[in-house]
């Protein structure tokens, strides 16, 4: 991955000096919420992040994100894609969609464990467990 950010970040450089503009460094995660409360215009939302490598409960306040609790171990995305691997799933379109439209199919429920620990999570114990 670091080859094509490093080229995008040299396009990036070389297209605010071309057109004399600042260059903003933007924490990927905010960008994503930001996105959302633009388009939804919430003003101080509560945020579930998930992402491959996150999993946050950010809420927005007095113009910043405070992380109010997140993953202990790993994150829900990096828990689906392993777990598609283990029930071999294809990755197309995603691991998540294809596991949700497999559990939309079945009549049988599976307990799974997982922590939470105040507003902290664990999902390795699914990932063991399923191991």
């Amino acid at each position: 991955m670091g080859a094509p950010l490093v080229t995008v970040a040299l396009v990036a450089r070389t297209v605010a000096q071309l057109w004399g503009k600042p260059l903003l460094g933007v924490n990927h995660c905010i960008g994503h919420i930001e996105m959302g409360r633009l388009i939804t215009k919430a003003n101080n939302p509560t945020v579930l992040y998930v992402s491959g490598g996150n999993t946050q409960v950010i809420a927005y306040s007095e113009r910043r994100y405070r992380i109010f609790g997140e993953t202990i171990d790993i994150a829900v995305g990096n828990c689906l894609d392993r777990f598609a691997r283990v029930i071999k799933i294809s990755n197309d379109p995603s691991p998540g969609y294809n596991i949700e439209q497999m559990a939309k199919k079945g009549s049988q429920y599976v307990e799974l464990p997982y922590t939470v620990k105040g507003m902290d999570v664990s999902f390795s114990g699914i990932l063991s467990y399923i191991e």
